[in-house]
């Protein structure tokens, strides 16, 4: 704005900035499939902590892989989990044919002979409800038409609504309140004609509910990859714009693997890097041979790491999985939340491999599905077939030791690179959204030019480079060369950017000798 000077004074005046800032984009928000005990089926849902997924998606069950993956992953610091629900589909491609079913009951009223005045469904699908009985008591205000109504499950009572009533047109009508607070049972008015109040329910306790089904009777492995035209499976999670880690605990297949890596690389765009699991009770030779030959993984793809062996826990409830003092897990979870924690640790946690005493280790782990990660010998298999072992040494904790993609020759093999370079790339992708469609000037290109190089100085302060010299680290290049007249005819801006990322040391080598210079030393 332009204003006529006359006194004197100091004019403030605010200009654009000359340099537009790149956001530095989300680095482990993680997408996890699997069989949760309730909650919703084919859709992905934000939890920030244990206590809300066991809100949404129930606790521990013998079937629930995902109960235990959401346990290690928060106690390994991970904060960002978006979990799908999945059952069996007789047609993956539609997810109306889910074979999960809701329990339910229906209450009668008051009236002589009763009629059916409400119906009570489980709030998802799902054999938890079976277990669920409804109590009808006395209002604690005394009007005469309201109720109080509990939800038991297991006899215990776990929620209570008091002072309700079936007039639609009051506050505490019964539909409305249970509906938006419950995280077990729904409610549906079946506008009994008994006049109020007696067509309030009839007071007692009335259930259990009857009819809910897990519907995992057939599950296989196209209800975990799924379908996009149906958005079932890992497709549940196409709306979650900023996904950067993508986990299956329990279900380590070839099919799912190959898909995961799929999702990953071609559905995603490359935006996603998925944290494989390796099949149960498999020693050093049989998971080489599964990652190499069964399920083709080596060599696949640098947007997926592979590990072993599975990892013990402590037993999270005796009553669901037996006597057993540990409990023998996928380490998938565990190891996103390792991947979280590493890359929350400084500004720049993204470049730095999540392996390691330090790095990687592993938060109440207590132990190895086998003995064998243990010994140098079979580490010294698996390691080169590009699966990252997770052990533990003398004196050390837990820990990932190895920080490899499953591909050797890709622009960038290790978990730290490529996931940097995701970041870099999405960041700067969301960052220039604003020149689509702008005037392809020399201008333009120019400004894109200063965004990047601006933008990389910053990632190469944190380390995300070999060197921190700017020639050494990278460069950006939007020049004339890339932008010729049938380049911006086509309605394309070009720009080049090359990255020295940074190598990890996989191995340390301390050369000794003898000493044999007089003098002597301290």
């Amino acid at each position: 704005m332009s204003r006529e000077l006359l006194a004197s004074k100091v004019v403030i005046v605010e200009e654009e900035p000359r340099i537009r800032n790149i956001p530095a984009l989300a680095t482990s928000v993680v997408g996890a499939v699997g069989v949760t005990e309730r909650g919703p089926i084919d859709q992905a849902q934000l939890v920030t902590s244990f206590e809300e997924f066991v809100s949404v998606f129930g606790g521990f069950t013998a079937a629930s892989d995902l109960a235990l993956a959401a346990q290690g992953f928060f106690e390994n610091q991970g904060t960002t989990l978006w979990v799908v629900r999945t059952v069996h589909h007789t047609d993956i491609t539609d997810p109306t044919t889910k074979t999960s079913k809701a329990a339910t009951l229906t209450l009668n009223d008051r009236a002589a002979p009763p009629l059916a005045t409400l119906r009570v469904d489980g709030l998802s699908d799902g054999a938890y409800a079976n277990a669920i009985s409804i109590a009808i008591e006395a209002p604690t205000s005394g009007a005469a038409d309201e109720f109080n109504l509990v939800v038991e499950e297991g006899g215990i009572r776990v929620e209570v609504y008091p002072n309700l009533t079936m007039d639609a047109t009051k506050p505490r009508y019964a539909v409305t309140i249970v509906n938006a607070a419950s995280t077990r049972v729904k409610l549906t008015d079946l506008e009994s004609a008994t006049a109020a109040p007696g067509n309030r329910p009839a007071m007692g306790i009335f259930g259990p509910m009857t009819g809910g089904d897990d519907g995992l009777t057939g599950l296989d492995d196209d209800d975990f990859t799924g379908n996009d035209a149906g958005k079932t499976g890992l497709h549940a999670l196409d709306t979650v714009q900023d996904l950067s880690l993508l986990i299956v605990p329990g279900r380590a297949t070839s099919a799912v693997h190959n898909a995961m890596v799929t999702y990953c690389e071609s559905t995603r765009d490359g935006s996603v890097f998925a944290v494989l699991d390796p099949p149960a009770g498999l020693s050093a030779v049989d998971v080489i041979a599964y990652a190499d030959t069964t399920a083709g993984l080596i060599g696949l793809s640098e947007y997926a790491a592979i590990y072993w062996p599975r990892v013990q826990i402590q037993n999270p409830s005796t009553t669901v999985f037996g006597s057993d003092a540990l409990l023998t897990v996928a380490p998938s979870c565990i190891l996103a939340g390792v991947y979280a924690r590493t890359d929350g640790s400084r500004p720049g946690g993204v470049y730095i491999p999540p392996a390691g005493i330090e790095n990687g280790k592993l938060l109440d782990v207590l132990g190895f599905e086998t003995d064998e990660t243990l010994d140098e010998t079979k580490r010294d298999l698996v390691f080169p077939k590009r699966i990252n072992p997770l052990t533990v040494l003398p004196g050390t904790p837990r820990h990932i030791d190895g920080a490899r993609t499953l591909k050797a020759d890709g622009n960038f093999p290790t978990v730290g690179e490529r996931r940097g370079v995701i970041f870099i790339e999405q960041s700067m992708k969301q960052g220039t959204l604003f020149a689509k469609h702008h005037n392809n000037t020399e201008a333009l290109r120019a400004t894109l030019r200063r965004m990047a190089t601006a933008f990389l100085m910053d990632q190469m302060r944190n380390g995300a480079f070999r060197s921190t010299d700017p020639k050494k680290a990278f460069f950006v290049d939007f020049g004339d060369a890339l932008n010729p007249t049938s380049v911006i005819f086509s309605g394309q801006v070009v720009g080049r950017i090359g990255l020295a990322t940074n190598k990890p040391a996989e191995f340390v080598i301390l050369r000794f000798s003898q000493l044999t210079a007089d003098g002597g030393g301290s």
